[in-house]
């Protein structure tokens, strides 16, 4: 159904496109050299390409390098994880500690970096299985 609704718009507009071109005037010099219809069209897509032109763009926001998703990590034992703003690394139950909040930035394939929000430490985990912080 949705596909069907969208052909047909798509269609619409297709159609509309053909009739606006077919009804552009093909300008040819006339010997009388009165001003036709021709160059009232041409000064209305000249103003129009003006008129599109003069629009200032808007700037975006520079966006941080690394994006991620915010969100909470949490145990089976019930404790979420905490960053505390020495580096240390705990598990809480307070649901809402701003030090559970951790930013979770994909890197490569199956590779993700984890900082938290609020102390801007990244997470880590050595060889041994053991978390420390930069």
């Amino acid at each position: 159904m949705a596909a069907a609704i969208a052909s047909s718009l798509i269609r619409q507009k297709r159609q509309a496109r053909e009739r606006e071109k077919s009804n552009a005037c093909k300008c040819v010099n006339s010997p009388s050299k009165s001003k036709g219809s021709c160059d009232k069209n041409k000064l209305n897509v000249f103003s129009r390409v003006k008129l599109f032109g003069s629009k200032k763009r808007r700037r975006r926001r520079p966006e941080p390098q690394l994006k991620g998703i915010v969100t909470k990590l949490y145990s089976r034992q019930g404790y979420h994880l905490q960053l505390q703003a020495d580096g240390t690394i705990d598990g809480t139950k307070e649901e809402d500690s701003s030090y559970t909040l951790f930013n979770l930035i994909p890197v490569g394939l199956r590779v993700v970096a984890i900082q938290g929000v609020q102390t801007k430490l990244y997470l880590a985990m050595n060889s041994e299985g053991y978390l420390y912080t930069s």
